[in-house]
């Protein structure tokens, strides 16, 4: 499927380093970057312990790059993925930061690098830190040998022992992309599709049941509905009025977001919901069905979900609250959306990294929450900043 672009040209010149250790290392060079990932040919499973990625750049180069903050209870590898983005010189950051990618460097006059990969899978993602001087190196979040679940109204898993090593897998396998986009001004950066091009191509050749769209989503206000002959609430008579509203508007779905089932149990359905009469109502009235998942609970249920999930005439879910990307979770992602392309159900991924060529491997993976959002709005004073640079300006300017 295209991404930005109907045809994607993936032209490159590529050298090929073939050690005599069992390792074998590739540079690619393109017209808009630079990437490289190692291979491994060891007969035996594998325990990664470590990976070395530096990123060396001039002495004061600006670097925009969000900054992991750190949650009580939890480690540091804990993220939604939705930070501030924050300018500064890359030899001023201090030695305990965490960032995670893509990554900016550049001078307002000079060329701009982004920093990221692509092809992740089986393995953990990319963080970043300082290297100490002019430059930035890769961290990886060990693997989760124990975890706990999180009390409150939306339970996640906590890591609460990690391994000494970042990755086990086969012995003969790629590492993930490491990719530098480079672009000469900053307006060719939006088109750069290195990431797309690097990622594994999906397997599958009919992707034509796969129609992203319109639709409602009653959670960021709360089912508030006005004037209406029934009582509004996560209930039947309000999902009917949503379907009658996507019919009359256009749209081509909604969505039955957190609380139309026990979040920890996706066949305990909520009392004052009747999914037979809302899926047949739905099919009459030409509106397809969406449904929020936690994602501990679509992992325990997968199969038998995604089988209720289709006969109820669902064809796109949303998952949340994984917040992190440890290759256990990264495992996680893989395996979900595989399983819900095997059913033609397109998928959503919340409190998620960035995809790093995931939609190219999966294309029912048709969108993600990985950056700040608007429903900040409810519970947060975090303000949005517009960076404008000045053409003659030594620094940007912040506006708020």
């Amino acid at each position: 499927m295209p991404e930005k672009k109907i045809n994607i040209k993936d032209h490159y010149n590529e050298i090929v380093i073939t050690f005599l250790q069992p390792y074998t290392l590739y540079f690619r060079a393109y017209n808009d970057g630079v990437a490289y990932r190692l291979q491994t040919r060891f007969k035996d499973s594998i325990n990664i312990t470590s990976e070395v990625t530096e990123f060396n750049l001039d002495q004061g180069t600006p670097v925009l790059l969000p900054l992991v903050q750190p949650r009580e209870g939890m480690d540091r590898f804990h993220t939604s993925f939705e930070e501030l983005y924050t300018s500064v010189p890359v030899d001023s950051l201090q030695q305990d930061i965490l960032a995670y990618s893509p990554v900016l460097a550049g001078n307002y006059n000079a060329p701009k690098i982004g920093i990221t990969e692509s092809d992740l899978y089986n393995y953990p993602g990319m963080f970043l830190t300082t290297n100490g001087g002019a430059g930035l190196k890769g961290i990886f979040a060990p693997y989760p040998l124990a975890e706990r679940m999180s009390v409150g109204e939306f339970p996640q898993l906590i890591v609460t022992k990690r391994a000494n090593y970042i990755a086990r897998s086969e012995g003969s396998r790629l590492s993930p992309w490491r990719v530098l986009m480079i672009a000469a001004e900053d307006k060719e950066l939006p088109g750069n599709d290195m990431v797309y091009r690097l990622a594994t191509p999906a397997t599958a050749a009919d992707h034509s049941w796969i129609s992203p769209g319109t639709g409602t989503d009653e959670w960021i206000i709360g089912i508030n509905l006005f004037n209406v002959p029934f009582k509004s609430g996560v209930n039947t008579a309000t999902y009917k009025y949503y379907i009658d509203f996507a019919n009359r508007f256009g749209l081509e779905r909604i969505m039955m977001d957190a609380g139309w089932s026990n979040y920890q149990d996706l066949f305990d359905i909520n009392p004052a919901v009747n999914m037979d009469t809302i899926s047949a109502y739905a099919k009459k009235r030409g509106i397809k069905l969406s449904m929020w998942t936690l994602c501990s609970t679509l992992d325990r249920q997968l199969d038998s979900a995604l089988i209720q999930f289709s006969n109820w005439g669902v064809d796109f879910i949303k998952t949340d609250f994984m917040d992190r990307d440890d290759q256990k979770m990264v495992n996680f992602y893989h395996r979900v959306a595989a399983a819900c392309a095997a059913r033609q159900i397109m998928i959503m991924f919340h409190g998620a990294f960035p995809p790093k060529g995931f939609n190219r491997t999966f294309p029912n993976a048709v969108t993600r929450e990985a950056v700040l959002g608007s429903e900040y709005n409810i519970w947060s004073n975090k303000v949005i900043h517009c960076i404008i640079v000045s053409p003659t300006a030594a620094t940007p300017c912040l506006f708020r």
